[in-house]
């Protein structure tokens, strides 16, 4: 995929941080470095990070910022007096209550009527179009625009209609026309980008989709030889052992408590864990609050979060979803930083199991898993015996292979 003329179809992007816009500013990178003209439609107000970038922003500046404002207020809880609390959380549960009950596909339906209504303002001369979820809107606005291209390719973060726990709308309501809908969509773009082959057999199997159609596009981090230097010159000999968590927990995908009740149950092990997380995510910790051992912080800025995991922490903690359509990114970051990884499995099939063994910096961990397999673990690190496989990484989780996998795709026709 050279010199084509791209556009990229994403509700989310820089300024916002999250998985699918650090991943798609990744591939964007890679794309233009390979000559590619790539012009990103998005939602989201461009700020001085996209100067260098090619943005065709539709969208309500004033209303962005001002939901931005109410979220970023409601999470400074040690900042707000009670009673700013109360009306923030009200806002929240409002918001999310409307939006969960009543919009379709998902809160970011009014941006499709933007697309709708400026879509002749947007060439037609693109060679590729990707449309990117999460949220599944940018799918939706990748169909009304796939007219302007040659080929569209859909980029799928989570699950949509087959999502079972917390859905992004009501599929008490919605729940025909969400599988229509994605049925349609599927068969109508060109290819299909999944995150690992369970999600792909997943949508495979309950859609029939055409096999030439799909790929695997992992997720991927970018390798910084500096980081992983920093990494290597950590002292992993200092007690107690720092443990860091940066993320948050969904209800019934991603919770803590099976990794609470068996790998911290024994208060005599000389672990500290700091948790980044968000006010929501403190209710699984009720217990352990006012433990000594267990230090609760606000979520902070990426940059921020990776000069901590470098330097302050000894291992880096992931939590597996309980299902295996759905694989964390942020593990395949932490492995990035060639840092030690410890993986908890909630399910015997975790998806992550099957990558264990190109990383030596991974260690996937359970309810089974005793003090002493992570404390062996850990002095191969103290030893400086471990270094971390850069082919391996780059030839599953880069841009580089998601982009010649799909080379591979488009040109086996």
């Amino acid at each position: 995929m050279n010199n084509k003329k791209i556009l990229i179809v994403t509700h989310q992007f820089l300024p916002h941080v999250s998985p699918r816009t650090t991943r798609w500013k990744i591939i964007i990178d890679d794309l233009i470095e390979r000559g590619n003209q790539v012009t990103i439609l998005t939602g989201t107000p461009p700020d001085d990070s996209v100067k260098n970038y090619d943005i065709l922003y539709f969208g309500n500046k004033k209303i962005s910022s001002t939901i931005s404002s109410i979220r970023k207020d409601a999470n400074n809880n040690a900042q707000n007096t009670a009673i700013k609390n109360f009306v923030y959380n009200s806002l929240k549960k409002l918001y999310r209550f409307l939006f969960k009950t009543f919009s379709w596909p998902d809160y970011a339906m009014f941006w499709a009527f933007t697309i709708y209504k400026n879509k002749k303002k947007i060439p037609k001369n693109y060679d590729y179009i990707f449309s990117v979820s999460l949220p599944f809107t940018s799918h939706l606005c990748g169909s009304i625009l796939s007219k302007h291209s040659s080929d569209w390719i859909m980029d799928i973060g989570d699950p949509f209609s087959l999502k079972k726990d917390s859905p992004e709308n009501n599929k008490f309501l919605y729940s025909f026309i969400n599988s229509y809908f994605e049925k349609k969509y599927y068969t109508k773009c060109k290819r299909i980008i999944f995150t690992h082959y369970e999600s792909l057999l997943f949508h495979q199997e309950y859609f029939n989709l055409d096999p030439k159609k799909l790929i695997i596009g992992h997720p991927i981090s970018k390798i910084d030889l500096n980081k992983i230097s920093s990494s290597e010159k950590y002292n992993y000999s200092d007690v107690p052992v720092n443990i860091g968590y940066f993320g948050i927990f969904t209800e019934g995908i991603r919770e803590p408590t099976n990794y609470l009740n068996s790998i911290c149950k024994d208060s005599e092990i000389d672990f500290h864990h700091y948790w980044y997380i968000n006010n929501e995510s403190k209710k699984y910790f009720i217990s352990y609050l006012n433990n000594k051992q267990h230090t609760f912080k606000n979520l902070v800025p990426r940059t921020e979060a990776i000069d901590l995991m470098i330097n302050k922490m000894h291992i880096l903690l992931s939590i597996g979803n309980k299902n295996t359509y759905q694989l964390p990114s942020k593990v395949i970051e932490y492995i990035s930083l060639g840092k030690p990884v410890l993986h908890f499995a909630e399910i015997s099939n975790d998806p992550m199991y099957k990558f264990e063994n190109l990383f030596n910096n991974l260690k996937i961990i359970n309810s089974n898993t005793q003090k002493e397999d992570i404390q062996k673990f850990l002095q191969s690190f103290q030893l400086q015996t471990v270094k971390l496989n850069i082919d391996n990484f780059e030839n599953n989780f880069s841009s580089k292979s998601i982009i010649e996998n799909l080379n591979s795709s488009l040109h086996d026709k």
